[in-house]
């Protein structure tokens, strides 16, 4: 008599259950689906030119919807959360009764109608300052930097935001592009964290009130106060830095040496004449000013110092 292996058995078991459970669990995307197609057919009712110059499968269109954060229905402020106050339907908390509609700028809506759509919900905080400013003095709309039917965390039209933003500030493209830059196409960093798309008080939609207090977010170490303040260091930070992007060590926005001197050209301090190589200085046939870091091997506290004898930032 052969011996009964128990794992025969338990293998049956188990491939019985999971066909029971598979068969009596209903599918979650059923009334998904079934809800893409009662939208579907309502818009194709309404316009169906329209709908099919919209998206060439607009169900999959719609779809995307209900994997948005605008269809969580258990958060009362989404559109799904508010679905009874439009006869359960909430995509008409966007594109109005009967569709009036589809967010087509310049088509069937204006930026400043869809953007008036957004604010009924995304008012305050760091839309603050979105009327006046200059994306919306620019004639943008949400709709050209967010879309709605997108699985994107912040529903961007693009995978990353520097992708969005340098789409027209063609310029950031290329700084970033550059040898010494903030690792923002690296994903350490975002324009967001230094920028406020959405509007701010400063003229170049700064998130501090100023440029050093932007940079001071994170490079804290150069606040101060120090006993000896470098002027141009107190006055903003990009006098020296050029914060996108640099061919120059430390995003400066010249070799050391020639930085330096844009300031300190004078008779009564060292060095008299211009460091551009034409010149022989203590060491042979080149200057120490000119090599390594320039000036800063001597005076290497350039954004201040607290010691006693730091007037000439070399402690």
């Amino acid at each position: 008599m052969k011996p009964v292996k128990w794992s025969n058995y338990l293998s049956a078991a188990l491939a019985f259950v999971l066909v029971a459970l598979f068969m009596v669990a209903p599918s979650p995307t059923y009334a998904e689906v079934d809800k893409s197609e009662e939208v579907e057919q309502g818009l194709r009712l309404v316009s169906p030119l329209l709908a099919e110059r919209r998206v060439k499968d607009l169900r999959s269109h719609i779809q995307l919807m209900f994997e948005s954060p605008h269809a969580v229905a258990s958060d009362p402020r989404t559109p799904a959360g508010r679905a009874d106050e439009f006869g359960g339907n909430f995509c008409a908390a966007c594109h109005g009764d009967g569709f009036k509609h589809f967010f087509k700028v310049g088509e069937d809506v204006s930026a400043s109608t869809v953007n008036d759509t957004c604010l009924n919900c995304h008012s305050g905080g760091d839309r603050m300052h979105w009327s006046g400013g200059p994306h919306e003095m620019g004639d943008m709309a949400c709709v050209d930097c967010h879309s709605m039917h997108n699985k994107n965390e912040r529903l961007l039209r693009t995978t990353t935001q520097l992708e969005l933003c340098s789409s027209c500030h063609l310029e950031r493209r290329a700084d970033f592009n550059r040898p010494y830059h903030h690792p923002v196409k690296e994903g350490q960093m975002a324009c967001t964290d230094c920028h406020n798309p959405h509007g701010t008080v400063t003229p170049t939609l700064l998130r501090g009130s100023d440029v050093n207090e932007t940079c001071y977010n994170c490079h804290a170490e150069h606040r101060g106060p120090f006993l000896w303040d470098h002027e141009p260091v107190r006055e903003a930070c990009i006098n020296c830095h050029n914060p996108h992007g640099s061919v120059n060590v430390n995003m400066l926005v010249s070799r050391p040496a020639q930085l330096c001197q844009s300031c300190h050209i004078t008779d009564t301090s060292h060095p008299a004449d211009v460091m551009d190589g034409s010149t022989a200085g203590a060491m042979g046939n080149f200057d120490a000013m000119q090599v390594g870091r320039g000036c800063v091997n001597c005076h290497s506290q350039v954004h201040g110092s607290n010691h006693p004898g730091g007037a000439f930032f070399r402690k």
